[in-house]
Formats: C-alpha cells, structure tokens, sequence
C-alpha cells in the first residue's frame, strides 16, 4: 500500500482522507522549542503596546508644544527656546516612568539598534520595536492635530497644507535652509544622536560606579533630550530619532502635505532616519569600546563578551594573539556572558547591578536552559 500525501490531502487504497495539518511558525522549529517561542511572543506583546503608548504620549504632547511656539503670537516660549527643549525631553521622561519597567522605554529606533548591537537586546525585536514606536508616534501626532487643527487651518489661511510651512514645521522638520545641506543634515543626526546614545548607555552601564539608578535615568535622560535641544533645535528641530521623524512624516502626508512630508524639503528624510541610525550605533560603540572597558567595575564583575571581542580585535591589530586583559574560562579569571556573571557573583551587590541593566538598559529576559 502506497500513500502520497498532498495538499493535505492523503490517497489511500479505500479512497482519499482529508487530513489536518498545523499551519504555524512552529512548523520552522524543533518541538522542543515551541514553548520558548511562546514565552517570547508573550513577553514581546506587552512590550510593544508600551512602546506604542509611549510614543503616542511623546508625539501628542510634545509637537503640541511645537504648535504652542509657532501658532501664537506672542508665543508664550519665543523668549527662549529652552520653553520648547525642557517640555519636550520630560515628555520622554514621563513615558520612561510609566512603560519603561515593561519595554524599557526606547522611543527611539536608534536607541533599540544600538542596544541590539551591545547590549544584548534580542534582534529578532529590533523591527516590531519600530513599527511599534511610528504607529504610536503617528496616532499621536493625529491627535495633536485633532486639538490644534482649527488654528492649523487659520494661520494656513485657505491655502494646501502642502504650502503652509509654518503648520508643517509643527510635525516634523520642513526647513529648506540653504546654508544646511541635506549632506550637512545627515552630518547633525549622526552626530548628536551619538552623543545621545554614548550618554545612555553611560548612565545605564552597571559597571559605571557613578551611573544612576533606575529611578534617577528617567529625568536625566529628559535632561539629555533638553540639552542636545538646545544645541540644535533650530536647526533641524533635533530630531536624532528616527521613530519621531517617519510617525510625524507618515501623519502629515495622510493630512495632505504631499511632498512636503515625503520625503521632505532635499530628501531630508533619508539624512534624518539614516543619520541618526548610523550616529546611534556609533555612539553606542564609542563607549562600549573606548570607556567601558576601563570602568573600575569591570574587574569586579568580569568582561562583557563584547569586550572579549573587541580586545581579541585589538590584539589581532597588535600581533599579540595570545594575550589578554581578563582571561578565559579556561583559566579561571574572566566570563563571557551575563549570564555567567549572574550565576558567578559573590555577592547581591554584583547581582543587582548586572541585573539592573537587564531590566532597565536593554531589557533583555534570559530564557533558563
């Protein structure tokens, strides 16, 4: 007797059987792993519904503070442009506190690549993470829209929105000035979103004695936002963030602003996601190869395998293959994983801080063997 089976469909002697099949991801996986996998997706949901949340906060009430500065005059900030930068970084604040316990409160694709690249942020997250962050940054900037669209249509004055450069300056960065090429613009990005990036993973780095805790990370990074605001927001409005950027472009085409969202005044839109993307991971890499390998704390809680890496590069540089700063486990001085670090630490103390960089820096969730 002879079976083919087909389209689900099995022909036998006695006539064909229909049969039922498991349509599923878990067909791509070893049984053994199903479970693991929906671990993941569990923990992953939450996850992105506060990154969703998050960025639907930040966007709503931060370009509402961009509308307060640009549709009324006399704008209650044009003394100053520290009334737009300090609103705008404790937005972030706020949303850190609220969801950051939960997803860790990137808000900002560059944050999430540059703790995917070193700090041990699952990759395979990387992507939800963004769609999670525009679709949260576009729902809020449609509901800014919704509360200032009436003044939006008066200063606009009866003409396209595509042509009303001063309501699209509310969403996103419509300047088309000439002293700033897009070039020059890519150049800004990646520049200040390294020096963000470099500035969290300092103050999220448990091998730094002088990082604070989590409950101090929030208003410092709200700080942060607020400083490199101040440095560049006239700019180029200081976008170093590409979710910000694509959400409040996306909102403004669905409104009919046309070319002048997408992709922007001289393909700023490519100099901004680019940019600031390349910056994050740059400014993730600087410290993680040239500062924290030399924080005191790095011998008392052993080596990252990224530092591993990076000084058997080194040393391959050097012609010195054989040598090492802090050992293998073969001979006993150094680990290459957190999370034998984890099992190996003496004391609580150790144990928290690695722990507080899992939870609050990369969000990473160990799955036990």
């Amino acid at each position: 007797m002879s079976n083919v089976a087909h389209h689900g469909v099995i022909e036998m002697e006695d006539g064909k059987h229909r049969i039922s099949r498991e349509r599923s991801i878990f067909l791509l996986v070893p049984p053994s792993q199903h479970q693991v996998i929906r671990r993941e997706i569990r923990q992953l949901i939450p996850e992105l519904i506060g990154e969703f949340l998050g960025m639907w906060y930040v966007m709503a009430t931060a370009t509402a503070i961009t509308c307060m500065l640009l549709f009324y005059n006399p704008s209650p900030f044009l003394p100053g442009f520290l009334g737009l930068a300090l609103p705008w970084g404790f937005a972030f604040t706020f949303m850190v506190f609220a969801v950051g316990a939960i997803s860790g409160g990137h808000f900002n694709f560059s944050v999430t690549l540059a703790f995917a690249c070193f700090r041990g942020f699952p990759k395979w997250k990387a992507l939800p993470y963004f769609f999670a962050q525009v679709l949260g940054g576009i729902c809020g900037t449609l509901n800014m829209w919704f509360t200032y669209y009436p003044v939006g249509y008066q200063i606009a004055a009866g003409k396209p929105l595509s042509e009303a450069t001063t309501v699209a300056a509310a969403f996103f960065n419509n300047a088309d000035l000439s002293e700033y090429t897009t070039i020059h613009s890519f150049g800004i990005q990646a520049f200040y979103t390294a020096f963000l990036l470099f500035v969290i993973f300092a103050i999220t780095d448990p091998y730094n004695p002088l990082a604070p805790g989590a409950n101090m990370f929030p208003v410092i990074v709200g700080f942060l936002v607020m400083q490199l605001g101040c440095s560049l927001g006239m700019i180029n409005q200081f976008t170093i963030n590409p979710s910000r950027d694509l959400s409040a472009r996306i909102a403004g085409a669905m409104l009919g602003m046309g070319k002048t969202a997408l992709p922007g005044p001289g393909g700023m839109l490519w100099a901004n996601q680019i940019g600031s993307m390349l910056g994050g991971i740059s400014g993730g890499f600087v410290y993680e190869a040239l500062v924290r390998p030399f924080m005191p704390r790095v011998e008392e809680l052993g080596p990252t395998p990224f530092m591993i890496q990076w000084e058997k590069f080194y040393n391959w540089i050097r012609g010195r293959k054989g040598e090492s700063l802090y050992g293998t486990r073969e001979n006993g001085i150094g680990n290459a994983s957190q999370d034998d670090q984890i099992q190996g630490a003496e004391t609580f103390e150790q144990k928290r801080y690695i722990h507080e960089e899992d939870k609050f820096a990369s969000n990473v969730h160990h799955v036990p063997d």
